[in-house]
């Protein structure tokens, strides 16, 4: 049955109005690219400094100046089970089928919508605003040590919308100034140190600069950002689809941005064929053996598992740097026996990097148990940082290759293989 959202190999503006109500813009005349801000974004605009970057930042990417897109938003020949995507209607198939939009004009789009987020929809002031507010919070808390507080409570004590008192409470329990009191993160109190050695709102604002951010640092940031020298094509669909990536990838490049793409390895030949390859390419290994493969990826092509061993088979050719990535799902394709299975496969491709990061739970990823057709809960397939950090160590122990970093907030391990472990694996000027 032909899909709603594409007629006569145009895709339908029905298409672009369901993905343009949330933060996605598409972009192009033919509709087929969309950049999106992610989450590490907005918390690097929030604060300006390292410890709100995503984990990307072992390789000296600063979310804050990351422009998060693809070139193939709605076509891809894998409906893997953690997809986060509207896969069950939002997918216009595993082939690219229409007209592909110009790298040039395409990514002129991408940066000129990127400053419209930056200055309209995640604007300077929310920030600022965001800044001052905290510090209220802390000091409300201060004079009121002995209760136990909400967001609500808050709200209505200090006369601020719940919605800026949950952006601002976010960050102050994710670096630790107030802490959790029950098993929901609903209530909390200040942390016992800042309570007891805190005396004033001046000394808040003092600590706050020392141990979060700044206006200075805010507005910094905020500049910064209106000018990316990053580009994760990664967002949503296989971006090797897109039949100009090479030239996409050499118009990233002329504007002197880095490229990561993550491709799920199925299109050995266009790999072959990269005329001009990313700063680091990501293959996806989802899976230790074909059986699970096919479990958790769904492939819409025949022969797909043998494509991504090809396609792992290039690595040691390609003259960028490369890493393959293991999405982790708990109870599907992490268990401990398949530890020594995916050790071989790694050995074998000898990479720069392996790396396992735990699949995101978020928006459609939410149906895996539906996807899976199982009566599991949604919860068992989540894997927590402990949980994951439990099968790092043990795949260190039998593969030999060196954990070098670790990212709790985005339960991600990095791993080098082909890469001396005591060379910094920030991307240089030259690469």
């Amino acid at each position: 049955m032909k899909n709603r959202f594409i007629v006569e190999n145009k895709i339908t503006n029905e298409f672009v109005e369901n993905y343009t109500k949330t933060t996605y813009r598409i972009v192009g005349e033919n509709k087929h690219s969309s950049i999106k801000p992610c989450h590490w974004l907005e918390q690097r605009l929030s604060t300006g400094r390292n410890n709100r970057n995503c984990y990307k930042g072992v390789f000296g990417i600063e979310s804050h100046r990351c422009m998060q897109n693809t070139p193939s938003l709605p076509f891809c020949n894998h409906q893997c089970v953690f997809c986060w995507r509207d896969i069950e209607s939002g997918s216009l198939g595993s082939e690219f089928i229409v007209e592909p939009d110009n790298p040039k004009l395409l990514i002129d789009e991408m940066l000129r919508h990127h400053k419209d987020i930056i200055k309209n929809h995640l604007p300077l002031r929310r920030y600022l605003d965001n800044y001052e507010i905290m510090i209220d919070i802390l000091y409300y808390m201060l004079l009121n040590s002995q209760r136990i507080h909400s967001v609500n409570s808050i709200a209505n004590s200090i006369h601020i919308s719940k919605n800026k008192i949950e952006r601002a409470v976010t960050l102050l329990k994710n670096q630790k100034f107030i802490k959790s009191t029950d098993r929901l993160f609903n209530k909390f109190r200040l942390d016992d140190d800042i309570n007891c050695c805190i005396g004033s709102r001046e000394e808040l604002e003092v600590l706050i600069n020392r141990e979060l951010t700044s206006p200075d640092e805010i507005m910094q940031a905020h500049n910064e950002a209106m000018t990316p020298n990053h580009a994760a094509i990664s967002l949503d669909g296989e971006p090797l689809l897109y039949p100009r990536i090479s030239e996409f990838v050499h118009e990233f490049k002329s504007r002197n941005m880095t490229t990561f793409i993550v491709t799920n390895g199925t299109l050995t030949e266009k790999i072959e064929k990269l005329e001009h390859l990313p700063t680091q390419l990501y293959i996806t290994l989802a899976a230790p053996n074909e059986q699970i493969y096919k479990t958790t990826c769904r492939p819409m092509i025949r022969n797909g598992w043998n494509q991504v061993l090809n396609s792992l088979d290039l690595v040691e050719s390609l003259s960028c740097r490369t890493l393959v990535r293991l999405t982790a799902v708990k109870n599907l394709n992490i268990e401990d026996k398949y530890i020594t299975e995916y050790a071989k496969i790694i050995e074998k491709t000898n990479p720069n990097f392996f790396e396992i990061k735990g699949f995101t739970l978020q928006a459609k990823a939410l149906l895996i148990n539906e996807r899976l057709k199982s009566k599991n809960q949604v919860k068992d397939y989540f894997p927590d940082y402990d949980y994951l950090e439990d099968f790092a160590l043990k795949f260190e122990k039998v593969s030999g290759f060196p954990l070098i970093y670790k990212n709790e907030t985005s339960r991600d391990f990095l791993f080098t293989v082909n890469w001396d472990p005591d060379k910094d694996p920030k991307i240089t000027p030259t690469e």
